[in-house]
């Protein structure tokens, strides 16, 4: 078992180099499996089990489209 903060570590850098903002025309329900699939098959090589990740992020799929929101919203003025 990881530590909290190692996974948040790990998903922060995984995030930054895998979400970015959708195409208007994306579907987000399959990016987001994309992704999931992508974060917890990547974590796994990394010794971070799923359970890793659900305690570390709640629900990967609500944590993941809020990544994919947040990728879209302009930056702060």
């Amino acid at each position: 078992m990881q530590t909290k903060a190692n996974v948040e570590s790990f998903v922060s850098d995984w995030v930054a180099r895998n979400v970015h903002v959708l195409p208007h025309r994306a579907n987000l329900l399959q990016e987001v499996d994309r992704l999931a699939a992508g974060l917890t098959g990547d974590a796994r090589a990394q010794g971070i089990s799923g359970g890793d990740l659900n305690r570390a992020l709640g629900d990967i799929d609500d944590y993941l489209t809020g990544r994919l929101d947040a990728a879209g919203e302009p930056p702060p003025v």
